[in-house]
């Protein structure tokens, strides 16, 4: 890791970070693009603005950016494109609010955040619900006024309240929630030795073993890295597009033919681990250390961005990238990591922008020292 952050902080940035946008109208780029995105998720609903906010049906019900698993329409890589954005612009909703210098974009800032997060929630994808929360959990406790005590005791709360949401998301997810808001008290419904799922990492490594050793598979020698990387060519283009996890998926016995997923072969896909996806591709000498140089690359990326944290769009780039690190951990994915991805071509953009804007800004571009004060830190400071 020290090497790989050495390796990505020598490398010179074409980018400008000393904007001079301020944080209001950043907050405005920012709205603007959700309200778009948001004005589409609704018409996909059929002008159904309650069951946009709130699909409380689960998965097997409608919302904004749902498709079908295999889609080969250019429709279908747009509706992922957009649903990838919209998880990315609501994260950057959430960080704006703590840099707001005027009590009324704040609260616009927080009502936006706040009517987002309910779909994020019913639509019962854990990763996109962390991917639109973290970020805004973790700039308030780098940038909350509160005394830490404080800030310790509210963290704690939050983490008890995503750990029994995440159980009811993952127990309804697939039936929808109206029994569950119906009831007066919705643990009764719960059963009793109900527990999170999805933290069994080790436990894949172990059956990612079990599945080379026995023959099921062979290393791929990094075959599977790289259909992640390609997974965003649209099947429209690519119609042989290989399908991502469903051979081992398929292994583990979740294999089905005669249901709504049948175009996969699988009714759910099981994430093998980060460690479990590096013995795929490399095999179980060399796959802990791929996926060791992957998470140090990324490491070394996020230390980078924070290093520009005066640019406020590059702080926002940075608590997304951390927020879904997170997520990282049940598989080293593009699937993952497209929020962020595309939040960097959105960042670049204003960059660009403003920088033909204000022609007078220094053209070379330089990494902010670690002990370099944020100015926009200050600008939220001096207005409260």
């Amino acid at each position: 890791m020290p090497v790989a952050t050495r390796w990505i902080l020598r490398r010179r940035s074409s980018g400008v970070f000393d904007t001079r946008l301020t944080p209001e109208q950043i907050l405005i780029g920012a709205a603007a693009l959700w309200l778009v995105l948001f004005i589409i998720g609704i018409a996909r609903m059929g002008g159904d603005v309650i069951g946009a906010v709130f699909p409380i049906d689960g998965r097997n019900g409608p919302h904004m950016w749902g498709r079908g698993a295999v889609e080969s329409s250019a429709s279908g890589f747009l509706i992922s494109f957009a649903g990838y954005v919209f998880n990315a612009v609501t994260a950057f909703l959430g960080v704006l609010v703590f840099f707001q210098r005027s009590t009324a974009w704040r609260l616009l800032a927080v009502a936006m955040f706040a009517m987002t997060l309910p779909y994020f929630f019913f639509a019962g994808a854990r990763s996109h619900f962390l991917a639109a929360v973290l970020p805004f959990i973790l700039t308030y406790l780098f940038y909350g006024r509160h005394l830490l005590i404080l800030k310790l005791a509210i963290l704690a709360i939050g983490f008890f309240c995503l750990n029994d949401g995440f159980k009811f998301m993952v127990a309804f997810r697939g039936t929808g929630f109206r029994e569950v808001l119906a009831s007066k008290n919705p643990y009764e419904l719960m059963d009793e030795d109900s527990t999170q799922s999805g933290l069994n990492m080790t436990q894949e490594l172990c059956f990612v073993n079990a599945y080379i050793e026995t023959g099921g598979t062979s290393p791929a020698y990094g075959a599977r890295y790289l259909n992640e990387l390609l997974n965003f060519i649209p099947r429209m283009i690519w119609p042989s597009k290989p399908l991502i996890g469903i051979d081992y998926a398929k292994w583990r016995g979740f294999e089905s033919e005669h249901d709504e997923n049948g175009e996969l072969g699988v009714n759910t896909t099981v994430s093998s681990g980060m460690i479990g996806g590096g013995v795929l591709n490399f095999g179980q000498i060399l796959g802990p250390v791929a996926a060791g140089i992957l998470m140090a690359l990324w490491t070394g990326l996020l230390i980078r961005w924070w290093e520009q944290r005066k640019s406020l769009l590059r702080l926002v780039l940075f608590m997304l990238g951390v927020g879904l690190t997170f997520n990282l951990g049940r598989d080293i994915s593009m699937l993952v990591l497209w929020p962020v991805i595309f939040a960097y071509f959105f960042v670049r953009l204003a960059e660009i922008w403003a920088t033909k804007r204000f022609q007078q800004l220094p053209q070379a571009a330089t990494i902010a020292p670690a002990n370099a004060v944020p100015v926009h830190v200050l600008a939220g400071r001096l207005s409260q």
